[in-house]
């Protein structure tokens, strides 16, 4: 077993929750929102073969693996369970974070959790930041985004959806009148 089966059960095939005081995104339906990412789509790609799927994100991950954006320190691929551990630079100096990949029947399940836990930071101003783990949850989205060019599960539905701050929110509250 890897060190990042820690967070992959075989028995089950399924990526295993956080713990509560890491920093770590999982699309586990489990997790609450600050530590929830969605999962991958596969739905849009060439193909509906669960085996050529698999293929062809490990092939994405050997060609684009080292883009400037993404750097994959090591791999590990375990094509029986549809399992993939990528070891990637963390936020800490000379640390690292797991990210683990899990293709599913209609989506690929991610896990991203650091070797060196980190405080939080106090508050975030970006727009979509949900306050924790936003280092995590942006290396998922530029492993999506940058080597597998695959869309999140749930991105057509959060089109539309609107941001609001919760600090500085000047949002009127319908009902309640002063």
């Amino acid at each position: 077993p890897s060190y990042a089966s820690i967070g992959y059960n075989e028995n089950t095939n399924r990526l295993m929750s956080c713990t509560v005081n890491s920093n770590c995104v999982s699309s586990n339906y489990k997790e609450p929102p600050n530590r929830y990412f969605s999962p991958l789509a596969t739905q849009n790609t060439d193909t509906n073969d669960r085996d050529k799927t698999f293929q062809k994100v490990v092939q994405d991950i050997e060609n684009n693996s080292n883009k400037k954006s993404f750097t994959i320190s090591s791999k590990e691929i375990i094509p029986k369970n549809y399992y993939i551990h990528l070891t990637i630079p963390g936020t800490a100096p000379n640390s690292y974070d797991d990210l683990e990949l899990v293709l599913g029947e209609e989506a690929i399940d991610v896990r991203c959790e650091a070797r060196v836990t980190l405080p939080p930071p106090p508050f975030c101003l970006k727009r979509n930041c949900i306050n924790g783990n936003m280092d995590q949850r942006e290396r998922i989205a530029s492993l999506a985004k940058d080597v597998l060019q695959l869309p999140l599960s749930d991105q057509s539905r959060m089109q539309g959806a609107k941001w609001t701050p919760i600090f500085f929110n000047s949002d009127r509250v319908p009902g309640w009148e002063e």
